[in-house]
């Protein structure tokens, strides 16, 4: 049926085709006229019985690819409902299961014995080549443990290895014996199914358990992550075990099991016992662990996961084995790989995470390559770490929907829309060139990020620019890469350019009610990086805000007060408003430092103190073509004082503030010194003897004073 809808389709767009090119020429032809040569007349004629015969096989084409996708559909729903009644199909239960035990005849009985116990006519116990093989085993597992110290201290070059490490090499010793044993056992044709059952469960335990030991030890995995005791981490450590060794035996009796004497009825009785057994190991383990952190702030989670596991084990004890299966199947290999994922995601996150180390051997290549120093941060962590991320979590998600009934048909669809994509509307999306382009994304970012890097630390281009035309280079340079590569990446991804000249319209529309201010940020920020009237640098005054710019970006210009306070300010306020900039052409500054003194002060001397404190000053200019040398003005008399005012000029205006506090000190201390009086405001009060207001209905009596 796919390949008859397939096939369809691909007719479907063939005859379209052929019958829009028919009606193409049709339309140049156009209408028959009287006179009209008779070539063109056959023509038109032939093109119309080619656009009829097209039209009817356009019509069986339709017909084909509408019946076939009723048909499929009512495959798809047959199959659902068939998938339902043997999900739903009861049998036995559990003790109609062991009843039906009884009903085996003996000689089954016999024959179940000697399949596990006998081979080749004798019992496997009284075969000398599997007591040879099991003596080696043993033999190797007591020098393993013997030798395990010495090469673990060997291997790490220090007494004693790291807890985790020893936690490790603790069951070394154990898969070492248990290996060899079954290469011996497996060499002399002595590998009988108990045999196989009995290795396999205690290899897939010592193999198992020495990674859980290493996750699950003080200084794992787990452990900094989760902050459990030690009391709590070895308690989960034996259940792990313990569940582990079930799943190895569960997998070793199932390869055994074909072979087994015993009809597939009878052994469910002992399917359901093992599949009780393991769900009720995995309930304890979740109910214990769910009560530390971080599960116990996820209770619905757990109460779910448990939930589905006590339905599980309900629908074991009912008799529906073939829903039993399915759910048992789905989640204990999904809670298997969501483990495996979490596993694997701390350590891809402390892999990337961990600060630079001279010693780790890729670090070293990197930094070499780049040429980064050792304190340097690795570029792009951020972007491996999401991919490692994805590529570990997507793998997690294929293995959960294969767990859960995804077949290989399942995923060759997923593949088939993957890369051939899906239509929305008249919008076609394809995945896999989206997957591209973001990855495309990606790299022309960082590619963007390397060249500002290199033009900023290692051009010759730029290096003898000063800092604010250099940052309005990079500035020029960083938001052209971005635009280029968005292009790039839209162009991978399939979309067509030239449909930018719908979004323009709709950003015409979106200006016109509300995007004014961003529009009008965005080509502020444009003329001022192209015209650079203000630089990263200067000082500079915006209304009532003082400071430096720190930051100029394409929509803002960030300021650092002299308070530390850092002020966002719009382009546009720098375009349209009054803008002070203190550096534009130079840093040179002039300073006129106020200072009142009393009208009976020698002018002369207090010229000559200003003059002498201003020359003093290592910051002031003296013979300097940019300023005048330090200069005393008296620029004001009035009532209260004699306004003097030192002028200078420093030729940074960063000093300013440090500058005035040091001439100000020093020009004080200078005039008390030559008893100098600074002048404060006063006021002269006259009293009037024939204008005295009474008191309380009396008069007050004259003093004839003043």
């Amino acid at each position: 049926m796919d390949a008859l809808s397939h096939n369809a389709h691909q007719c479907i767009t063939e005859k379209s085709g052929n019958l829009s090119q028919i009606d193409k020429s049709l339309g140049i032809l156009g209408s028959a006229t009287a006179g009209e040569p008779k070539n063109l007349s056959t023509l038109r004629l032939k093109l119309q019985g080619e656009e009829k015969n097209l039209s009817g096989e356009l019509a069986t084409c339709k017909v084909l690819a509408i019946a076939s996708a009723d048909l499929a559909q009512k495959i798809h729903q047959k199959q659902e409902a068939l998938h339902a009644a043997m999900l739903l199909q009861r049998d036995h239960n559990l003790w109609q299961q062991a009843l039906a035990l009884q009903s085996v005849p003996v000689s089954t009985w016999v024959g179940e014995r000697e399949f596990w116990l006998m081979q080749n006519g004798q019992s496997i116990f009284a075969q000398r080549s599997l007591q040879i093989s099991f003596g080696v085993g043993v033999v190797v597992f007591a020098l393993s443990l013997l030798l395990r110290a010495p090469l673990a201290r060997k291997i790490h070059r220090q007494h004693p290895p790291p807890v985790a490490k020893n936690k490790f090499y603790h069951y070394v010793p154990l898969l070492a014996g248990i290996s060899t044993s079954a290469a011996i056992t497996a060499l002399t044709n002595t590998l009988s199914p108990l045999i196989m059952l009995l290795l396999v469960t205690w290899g897939g335990y010592a193999f198992t358990a020495m990674f859980l030991a290493l996750a699950l030890s003080p200084t794992g995995v787990l452990s900094q992550h989760f902050d459990w005791p030690p009391q709590t981490l070895r308690s989960t450590l034996r259940r792990l075990r313990s569940i582990a060794t079930l799943a190895a035996f569960g997998l070793a009796w199932l390869v055994m099991a074909p072979n087994d004497p015993l009809s597939l009825a009878h052994q469910d009785f002992f399917y359901s016992v093992y599949h009780l057994t393991l769900l009720g190991a995995v309930f304890w383990l979740i109910w214990r662990a769910g009560a530390h952190g971080p599960f116990h702030i996820y209770p619905l989670l757990r109460a779910l996961t448990l939930l589905a596991l006590t339905v599980t084990a309900a629908f074991t004890i009912l008799g529906y084995r073939n829903l039993s299966n399915y759910l048992f199947f789905g989640l204990l290999m999904s809670l298997l790989a969501f483990g495996i994922g979490l596993f694997f995601s701390w350590e891809l996150t402390d892999f990337w995470s961990r600060p630079p180390q001279p010693s780790s051997h890729w670090q070293r290549f990197l930094r070499r390559r780049l040429k980064l120093k050792n304190d340097q941060p690795l570029p792009w962590i951020a972007w491996l770490s999401t991919i490692t991320h994805s590529f570990v979590w997507l793998g997690i998600a294929a293995f959960i929907l294969y767990a859960w009934g995804l077949t290989h048909a399942g995923f060759t669809l997923l593949w088939k829309y993957f890369i051939t994509g899906f239509a929305i509307g008249n919008f076609h999306i394809q995945p896999f060139r989206w997957a591209i382009a973001i990855l495309l994304l990606i790299l022309l970012f960082n590619i963007n990020t390397v060249i500002q890097q290199y033009l900023a630390n290692h051009s010759r281009i730029i290096g003898h620019m000063e800092s604010g035309a250099r940052h309005s280079v990079l500035s020029i340079v960083r938001y052209t890469g971005f635009i280029i590569a968005i292009l790039i990446a839209l162009s991978t991804a399939g979309v067509a350019l030239h449909n930018f000249a719908i979004i323009a319209g709709a950003l015409s529309v979106g200006i016109g009610f509300g995007l004014q201010n961003i529009v009008n940020n965005f080509v502020s920020g444009l003329i001022l990086l192209l015209e650079r009237p203000i630089r990263v640098g200067d000082w500079i005054q915006v209304g009532t805000t003082q400071g430096y710019v720190q930051k100029m970006s394409i929509r803002y210009t960030l300021i650092l007060t002299f308070d530390r306070t850092e002020v966002f300010v719009p382009n546009s306020e720098l375009i349209a408003g009054q803008v002070t900039n203190w550096m534009y052409t130079n840093s040179v500054l002039r300073l006129m430092i106020p200072f009142n003194i009393a009208h009976d002060a020698d002018i002369s001397l207090v010229k000559e103190i200003l003059v002498a404190e201003g020359q003093k000053h290592p910051d002031v200019l003296q013979d300097d073509p940019r300023g005048i040398p330090p200069t005393a003005l008296l620029l004001d008399v009035n009532e209260n004082a004699l306004q003097f005012y030192l002028r200078v000029y420093l030729d940074d205006c960063n000093k300013s503030f440090n500058v005035q506090t040091d001439l100000r000190a020093s020009v004080v201390e200078s005039l008390l010194r030559h008893n100098v009086v600074l002048a404060h405001q006063q006021q002269d009060v006259h009293i009037m003897p024939k204008q005295i207001l009474p008191m309380e209905g009396k008069l007050a009596q004259p003093t004839g004073g003043r």
